[in-house]
C-alpha cells in the first residue's frame, strides 16, 4: 500500500511495564520477535517518518531496532507516564498533517487496521479505533490537536481528547485490541 507522506507514527514504547513484575513489555518475545520490533516493522509499513519513544531500558529497546530506519526519541521523563511520552512525541512530529499513535504491546492489532485507520483520513476529524464501546488508539490526530497533547503529561495519553472531540471510529475486533500488561496476560497470550 502506499505510504503517506505527511502521515507520522508515534510508537509509545518508554514505560516501566510495573504490573509485569520486573520483564519489560517492549521486550517480551510474540512469534520471534520483541513486542516493540512487531509494532516498529508494522508502522514502517505505513510511513516512512516513525519516531519511537524509549525510557525504560533504553538500551535494550535501541539493540532491538538497530537496523530499521527509525527516529528514537528518548523521554528521560518517562517515569512520569504516557502522557509526558506523547507530548515529547508530538514535539518532533509537529511538521506532519497527521499523526498516528500506536502502542508497542498490542500484538494482536493487523497491519490491516493501521491501514484502514490511514484511509479514513479525510478532514480535521481524529480517527479512532473503536472496541469496547470507545474510542481508543491507535489513532490518528490532525495538527490542530498537536498543542494540546503536547501539554500532556500525567500517566494518560489522549483519552480525555478522544472522549470530548468527536471521532471518525474504525472497528477493531476486541480479540485483536489485547494490551499486554501483566504476566496473566503474558501467559494467555504470547505462549500460543
Amino acid at each position: 500500500m502506499e505510504k503517506y507522506n505527511n502521515l507520522a507514527i508515534i510508537i509509545l514504547a518508554a514505560g516501566t511495564s510495573s504490573r509485569l513484575e520486573g520483564k519489560s513489555k517492549q521486550l517480551l518475545i510474540y512469534k520471534k520477535e520483541t513486542l516493540l520490533r512487531n509494532s516498529v516493522k508494522k508502522a514502517i509499513q505505513i510511513s516512512n517518518n516513525v519516531f519511537v519513544v524509549l525510557g525504560h531500558k533504553k538500551e535494550e529497546c535501541e539493540n532491538e531496532l538497530k537496523d530499521l530506519d527509525i527516529n528514537i526519541i528518548y523521554n528521560e521523563n518517562y517515569q512520569q507516564g504516557m502522557g509526558s511520552s506523547l507530548a515529547l512525541g508530538v514535539n518532533h512530529t509537529k511538521d506532519f498533517d497527521y499523526t498516528m499513535v500506536m502502542l508497542c504491546d498490542q500484538p494482536f492489532i493487523p497491519l490491516s487496521h493501521y491501514q484502514s485507520l490511514k484511509r479514513s483520513i479525510l478532514n480535521e476529524n481524529i480517527i479512532a479505533s473503536l472496541y469496547g464501546e470507545k474510542p481508543k488508539v491507535p489513532a490518528i490526530f490532525p495538527k490542530k490537536f498537536y498543542n494540546e497533547i503536547s501539554k500532556l503529561k500525567a500517566d494518560f495519553g489522549a483519552k480525555e481528547l478522544l472522549k470530548k472531540e468527536y471521532c471518525i471510529k474504525v472497528v477493531l475486533e476486541e480479540n485483536y485490541s489485547i494490551d499486554i500488561d501483566t504476566l496473566r496476560d503474558v501467559d494467555l497470550y504470547l505462549h500460543i
